[in-house]
């Protein structure tokens, strides 16, 4: 591997550490809602406040996404991210000793604001430090960490008690801090803002001491041309091309977020333990779960580099549609009816597995590309904002309904509201979604511009 890709896969992992402590906090009571909700826990709640608690985080991201892409464009791309662990860490400090509800309540908010750092400036800053030809691999690390830190959870939680669980989480924080202070900011944030004795050193060090100057004079003209022709958040509607784009990524969020990967990911412990048919434990079913779903974004990096990001969208998210179909089908037939499920139960495992793999190479790991793709530098700091708004919406009632609809009418129904969430992703993609493999941003925005130019 050539220094230059080594460095900026280096900046890149230790940048996405940021979502893997988020992932920590987003899951951290997964491993736990069967004994919160029980007689022997230490913070007793009921199913309807262990709902509201678990999808709470995502209320507090809600709140502060806007700021935080006003703030990646005012202080930069590097330090809001550094910011994440530290607070995370004394997050999980608090975590460890706190056991009023109320409290929770309001550290997940706190948590929700590191969410909206890692989510909102993390794709910035890795789309800018990366070359084109390595963009959808180091864009990819940002699911695989998050991923990883839920994994880590997983394993973990079920295990030790509440509290050693708390500060045993503090590893991820204290690595991350730790190897991300010594990353350069963005060159092309420190373009932007005139300091370009500083941007050339950053470019410097990430393409391991190369010959820079035609890659900054790039730079320098797509930023001239991206920031200085226009400058507001109407940008983002500005033509017809900007309406595209930013269609296209919130059709991208919604299928994400809503497909029901984030309520799988906080309730796959609870749904396991509640199943009639149970050849493995629930917690190490959940295990399982968090290692297909860390290889599974991590392959994504391979394929969208041979395959492209167009095939992998459309296919991934018509996958989504057909295995949560077949889940829910299962559950149906389980909870619901007379109907003796045992015989077919591969077809759970089987269904379950497929929708881990096919939500994992695609629309997962891969929102964060095209968000940081479609926007231009002037733009992508409010329009990551903006798209994580979208994305923490969908999350919040995703998982909020998700108990609401099990406790009213069957865990069937979620899974077939993610399968028809899904097809209407993957249909959309079908007709408006380019390929953008191997393109630099600025070629990118060219191409979408001259899409409409020949068009019109």
């Amino acid at each position: 591997m050539q220094l230059s890709t080594l460095r900026q896969h280096m900046a890149a992992i230790s940048c996405s550490l940021s979502v893997a402590i988020t992932a920590t906090a987003f899951v951290w009571y997964a491993p736990l809602l069967l004994y919160i909700v029980s007689p022997e826990s230490e913070v007793p709640m009921t199913t309807t406040e262990t709902s509201w608690l678990v999808s709470s985080m995502e209320l507090g991201c809600l709140f502060f996404v806007i700021p935080a892409g006003m703030i990646s464009d005012r202080v930069g791309r590097k330090y809001p991210i550094l910011f994440v662990g530290p607070t995370c860490g004394l997050g999980f400090i608090v975590l460890a000793y706190v056991r009023s509800l109320p409290a929770l309540f309001v550290l997940r908010q706190i948590q929700g604001l590191c969410l909206a750092l890692a989510y909102v400036v993390g794709p910035i800053y890795i789309a800018e430090i990366s070359e084109p030809s390595l963009r959808g691999s180091t864009s990819c690390h940002i699911q695989t960490m998050w991923f990883v830190g839920c994994f880590y959870d997983y394993c973990i939680g079920p295990y030790i008690s509440y509290s050693t669980y708390a500060l045993v989480c503090l590893a991820i924080p204290l690595l991350f801090t730790t190897t991300f202070i010594f990353m350069p900011e963005s060159p092309y944030y420190l373009i932007m803002k005139g300091r370009t004795e500083e941007a050339k050193q950053a470019l410097s060090w990430l393409r391991g001491g190369k010959e820079v100057n035609e890659e900054f004079k790039e730079i320098e003209a797509t930023i001239e041309r991206e920031v200085y022709e226009q400058g507001s958040w109407k940008d983002l509607f500005h033509t017809k091309k900007d309406r595209k784009a930013f269609f296209v990524v919130q059709v991208c969020s919604i299928t994400k977020y809503m497909g029901g990967m984030p309520a799988f990911a906080n309730y796959v412990s609870q749904t396991f333990g509640e199943s009639t048919i149970k050849f493995l434990d629930h917690n190490q079913l959940t295990i399982i779960t968090g290692v297909l779903l860390t290889v599974a974004t991590f392959s994504s990096s391979l394929l969208s580099i041979n395959v492209g990001r167009r095939p992998i969208l459309i296919y991934s998210c018509f996958c989504c549609f057909i295995f949560p179909l077949l889940i829910g089908g299962y559950f149906f037939l389980d909870f619901e009816t007379a109907f003796d499920v045992s015989p077919y139960v591969w077809i759970l495992y089987v269904s379950v597995i497929g929708f881990i793999i096919a939500a994992n190479v695609g629309v997962g790991p891969l929102l964060q590309t095209i968000q940081a793709e479609f926007f231009t530098a002037r733009t992508r700091g409010i329009g990551g904002a903006l798209t994580l708004v979208v994305g923490s919406t969908a999350t919040f009632l995703s998982i909020k309904q998700y108990q609401l609809i099990q406790d009213t009418v069957g865990v069937y129904l979620n899974y077939w509201i993610w399968a028809a969430v899904s097809l209407f992703g993957a249909i959309c993609m079908y007709f408006f979604l380019p390929e953008t493999s191997g393109k630099s941003l600025g070629e990118i925005q060219t191409d979408m511009k001259n899409e409409y130019q020949t068009h019109m």
